[in-house]
């Protein structure tokens, strides 16, 4: 740490401690990247020193830390470890007989996709599942390995996250319903894994609706993927908590968002865009998020993005203190908070871009039957693929049957209404071809 009068304060400084009360700031984090003149000119106008940390500043005024950060980042679980031979020295990974198990019920569905006869649009998929599943998993790849190196306080090769998120952009562009089978699929029921990819996912999918391609779409999957790595600094008791946060508590968690820039400022070669996303994608439309309490405009679209798809993705998968709902809840929780946490605007883009009935929603026809949604209808949009999975009677079918109910045949077909992912003894693990 270093006293400076605050003459000295640039911009790129991070602030650890002033020399008057932090309630004199609108800031809403103790410890701050100054990044504007304005702020600059409020420090100066309130302090007469500042305490900066330059192992936490940017550019040419950062200075590598002389120790080991205080609370080292705990090691990922089993699912993360690598092989022997891994510089990291870790295990491989261990798996349980039930996670087995689904992972080959996950297989077997997949397989079934790849192996689809028909029309234009099922070959379609048939192709693109055969071209991006392999990419995808050396995302995935990526990913685990860059969790690894921010664990263990190692450099992390960029590149391979970056091609591999360019990669899912152009499959999405292409034919988006492959990556999000597999975004299902390949889960590795992990929640921080794979809430990052599907964060990552889809957010590339919004902003490619909204017509952003090449650097700027790049940079947004990027930000999806790392925005939260922070959180391996926050103690794992605290994450799991079922109960609510005191203000301590809800301190430590949202210390989250300084952690994942202090971890991602140390790789020089991160776009500063990314790292702008990552800092505000908590931050709110009505000016009620952190850390410095934004609002509207001065958020910045692709944090919003960010920020939108974080609440959503979150929605679908269990966590400590909520148990997870279902697509079309999700989507209604989040409408009513359009213009309060949200952009209007672009709260109306994502429900048309994530559509009706997306892959794998549960639903029921009005002849009581039950089907999972396996290929949307991008013109028709509440006519989609299904494959049957329950008979009226509600009990398993004997056989797979896929209704196109953009067929004439299937022409007095009808959704009666979306289901959750548990109905009827369903779950999002055991549904396919299970």
């Amino acid at each position: 740490m270093e006293i400076i009068p605050v003459a000295e304060l640039k911009i790129g400084m991070f602030i650890v401690e002033p020399d008057c009360p932090w309630t004199e700031f609108s800031f809403a984090l103790q410890g701050f990247l100054v990044s504007t003149p304005e702020q600059v000119e409020i420090f100066q106008r309130k302090c007469r020193f500042v305490e900066i940390d330059r192992s936490r500043s940017l550019n040419e005024h950062y200075a590598a830390p002389k120790a080991r950060l205080d609370r080292p980042l705990r090691a990922l679980p089993p699912a993360f470890a690598s092989a022997p031979e891994s510089p990291l020295g870790r295990r491989p990974p261990v798996f349980s007989a039930e996670q087995v198990e689904r992972q080959k019920r996950r297989r077997r569905f997949l397989d079934f996709l790849h192996g689809q006869v028909g029309d234009a649009h099922v070959q379609a998929l048939s192709r693109e599942l055969a071209y991006i599943e392999p990419r995808y998993d050396g995302l995935q790849r990526a990913l685990q390995q860059t969790l690894q190196h921010v664990s263990a306080e190692l450099h992390f090769d960029f590149g391979n996250v970056r091609e591999g998120v360019r990669d899912v952009a152009g499959s999405l562009q292409r034919n988006p319903d492959a990556v999000m089978w597999l975004l299902r699929l390949k889960s590795m029921d992990q929640y921080s894994f794979d809430h990052a990819m599907d964060v990552s996912v889809h957010a590339l999918l919004l902003g490619g609706h909204i017509g952003w391609r090449g650097q700027r779409l790049l940079e947004l999957g990027v930000a999806g993927l790392l925005q939260d790595v922070g959180k391996t600094q926050v103690p794992a008791e605290l994450l799991a908590k079922a109960e609510p946060l005191d203000a301590d508590e809800q301190y430590l968690v949202r210390s989250h968002v300084a952690s994942s820039l202090e971890i991602l400022m140390r790789q020089a070669h991160l776009p500063p865009e990314v790292l702008q996303i990552v800092s505000r994608h908590h931050e709110r439309w009505d000016g009620s998020g952190y850390p410095q309490g934004l609002r509207c405009e001065q958020i910045g679209l692709a944090a919003e993005i960010a920020g939108l798809v974080d609440s959503f993705c979150a929605m679908l998968r269990n966590k400590p203190y909520r148990n997870a709902i279902g697509h079309q809840q999700a989507l209604e929780e989040l409408f009513a908070l359009r213009n309060k946490q949200f952009n209007p605007v672009l709260m109306e883009q994502f429900v048309q871009c994530v559509g009706l009935y997306p892959i794998g929603t549960l639903v029921e026809f009005d002849s009581g039957e039950v089907g999972v949604v396996i290929q949307q209808n991008r013109v028709q949009r509440s006519r989609p693929r299904v494959l049957l999975m329950l008979d009226a009677d509600k009990a398993p079918v004997r056989s797979y049957r896929v209704f196109d109910l953009r067929d004439p045949d299937c022409a007095a077909v009808r959704i009666a209404r979306a289901l959750p992912g548990d109905a009827y003894g369903l779950s999002a693990h055991d549904y396919y071809l299970g």
